[in-house]
């Protein structure tokens, strides 16, 4: 019997932007959750630390966002990370990285103004 042929690799891009927050996880989680809501295109959550969501977006086979939040005692650290389906060495993946790393850093700031100074 013949080997079977190995799965063809689909190409990955990814982006990440990162806040450190002067609070307990726990809040930060609490203040994550309040801003993204409940959606059916959660693919993963992991109290208090990570949160897996696809997104939709037109003519991409596939787009994940998450956010994972590290413990530093009596402080945080909030990673966000969008990946999508895309060729390498291709232009509109480039400006649609750009636009989605922009609304992740809009969505850390958004976070961190709901946690006060």
């Amino acid at each position: 019997m013949a080997p079977s042929p190995a799965p063809a690799v689909v190409p990955w891009r990814t982006t990440m932007r990162e806040r450190h927050l002067p609070v307990l996880r726990a809040a930060a989680w609490a203040a994550l959750l309040d801003h993204l809501g409940d959606e059916d295109a959660d693919l993963s959550v992991e109290p208090p630390w990570r949160h897996v969501r696809r997104l939709s977006v037109p003519g991409v086979e596939r787009v994940e966002q998450t956010l994972t939040i590290r413990d530093d005692g009596d402080e945080c650290h909030l990673a966000w990370c969008i990946g999508l389906t895309a060729e390498v060495d291709d232009p509109a993946a480039d400006a649609l990285l750009a636009r989605l790393g922009a609304e992740g850093e809009s969505l850390l700031d958004e976070v961190a103004a709901r946690l006060g100074p």
